[in-house]
């Protein structure tokens, strides 16, 4: 399983509003699921501007672009449907797929290089976001 967490801790030495729970846990929520999206988004696009490769009739996606659904095959749409997040507090949230081959795609194995993945989506989500948003400049992402 690929997963990742994100969390929120406000540094009271900073001049930060004042901020509670819900306010946090929204926050976190809707990151999250605008990374869940964007990477969905990205997959039926079929990734960026890299080549594609044939292989066993498969079209697959290029090292270091998102992995690509292909219509018509057994397991389309099955790392899409998997994306899920949950929220695990009201300062942590999680956004993981469970399929298995998740991993192999995120990390890469000696035969094949990584393929952007869900940290990837969730890095582009808050660097779109502006920096003068307080929550923002404090959200820490832990990877496990």
């Amino acid at each position: 399983m690929a997963s990742l967490s994100i969390s929120v801790e406000i540094d009271p030495a900073l001049p930060t509003p004042r901020v509670d729970d819900e306010a946090i846990s929204t926050w976190i929520e809707g990151r999250l699921n605008d990374a869940r999206n964007l990477f969905i988004q990205q997959m039926s696009r079929g990734g960026g501007s890299g080549a594609y490769y044939r292989r066993g009739g498969k079209r697959r996606s290029a090292p270091g672009e998102y992995p690509v659904t292909e219509a018509g095959t057994a397991d389309a749409g099955r790392l899409v449907n998997s994306v899920q997040y949950e929220m695990r507090g009201p300062h942590e949230g999680a956004l993981f797929s469970e399929v298995q081959y998740a991993t192999y795609l995120a990390e890469g194995t000696r035969h094949m290089a990584a393929r952007r993945m869900l940290a990837d989506a969730l890095t582009e989500v808050l660097e779109s976001r502006p920096r003068e948003d307080a929550l923002a400049s404090a959200a820490r992402i832990r990877f496990r």
